[in-house]
């Protein structure tokens, strides 16, 4: 026998080993790049949502390194007047309740994001109560 013996294979079946990934069926009828429905999207709304709530927060924030405006805020809390802290927030964000702690005023505010309010945000804003020597509330 010669030790440089060739063979030749054909007709070889091999065992394939099967995929892992499960196929998804989508029963989605929308035409325009699935946008109406959601079903095939590369890009999670929440994503997008969040992107717009950082954006929107930092401008409300910004807002308030004027000393004017964030004086009509201080106020507004103090006072618990839900009309004038909606006219300095954005129209996405609304008051909830005003609350009060042992010794601050507060104001909870919830601001929806995304098409579907996809990114909900609640923050409180607490402001220290004013108060004269003899430890009576003074309201400006």
């Amino acid at each position: 026998m010669s030790a440089n013996l060739k063979l030749k294979a054909s007709n070889v079946k091999t065992a394939r080993k099967s995929n892992s990934r499960a196929r998804i069926s989508s029963n989605c009828k929308c035409k325009e790049d699935h946008k109406s429905c959601g079903c095939g999207r590369r890009v999670d709304p929440a994503v997008e949502a969040m992107q717009d709530a950082g954006k929107e927060l930092s401008d409300i924030f910004k807002q308030l390194k004027d000393e004017q405006t964030a004086a009509k805020l201080v106020r507004a809390i103090r006072c618990r007047d839900a009309r004038a802290v909606q006219s300095l927030l954005d129209c996405k964000c609304r008051v909830v309740c005003f609350f009060r702690s042992r010794d601050k005023d507060c104001v909870r505010i919830c601001c929806s994001f995304g098409r579907n309010h996809d990114v909900t945000v609640t923050f409180d804003i607490c402001v220290r109560r004013a108060q004269d020597e003899c430890r009576r509330n003074f309201w400006f």
